[in-house]
C-alpha cells in the first residue's frame, strides 16, 4: 500500500468513526430521556467522545503527518 491509500484509509475510517459517534449519540437519546435517575446525558456524550471521537481525533492526525512526510 502507498502512503497515499493509506492516509486515505484513516481518513474514511475517522469519518466512520465520527458517524458512529452521532448516530449512537442521537439514537439513545430517546432510551435516555425514559429512564429516570441515571448519569446526566452529558456524561453518556463524553463516554462515547472517548469511545469514538478520541480515535477518529488520532487516526485524521496520524493522515495529517503521512501528508506532510511527503
Amino acid at each position: 500500500m502507498n502512503r497515499k491509500a493509506i492516509k486515505k484509509t484513516l481518513r474514511i475510517a475517522a469519518a466512520i468513526l465520527m458517524l458512529i459517534f452521532i448516530i449512537k449519540t442521537a439514537l439513545d437519546y430517546p432510551q435516555y430521556l425514559k429512564s429516570f435517575g441515571s448519569a446526566p446525558f452529558s456524561v453518556w456524550i463524553m463516554m462515547y467522545a472517548l469511545y469514538f471521537l478520541l480515535p477518529s481525533a488520532i487516526l485524521f492526525i496520524i493522515s495529517l503527518c503521512i501528508k506532510k512526510k511527503n
